[in-house]
């Protein structure tokens, strides 16, 4: 009974590693990809940010898709920055970041990256984020 056993999972295991090989060989990494920046402006958004930041990384994790997203606040008097810098630490580096520049700079010294702006609006509900990912 236990060779039976032994037998059912080793088949389940080699299975396994026959299908993660064939998905390998149709769906090569793409070493090359562009990493995509979402440029998220903020104001008063505490409600909202972390809501858009995990969306943003959720998203980008099921899609395979390497991005950054950087936040630039225009003056948040409430816990906006706070949330954002909480879920920077936990992040790997650069990954969500605050930008100590104004956005016309950091588009300036970024010509050529694909990068996707959105101003999260004040008590807005997140619908926004269907524009983001289209």
């Amino acid at each position: 009974m236990i060779w039976g056993l032994i037998a059912i999972i080793g088949a389940y295991g080699l299975a396994a590693a026959i299908l993660h090989a064939v998905y390998a060989v149709k769906h090569p990494q793409r070493s090359g990809e562009a990493c995509t920046t979402f440029l998220l402006i903020t104001c008063n958004n505490e409600l909202q940010v972390e809501w858009y930041l995990r969306s943003l990384l959720f998203v980008s994790r099921l899609r395979g898709r390497k991005i950054q997203i950087a936040v630039s606040d225009e003056g948040s008097e409430d816990e906006t920055l706070a949330i954002v810098r909480r879920l920077a630490a936990g992040k790997e580096e650069g990954v969500v970041r605050i930008l100590e520049s104004t956005v016309e700079s950091y588009l300036t010294d970024h010509p050529n990256d694909p990068i996707v702006i959105h101003r999260i609006p004040q008590g807005g509900n997140g619908e926004g984020l269907a524009v983001l990912w289209g």
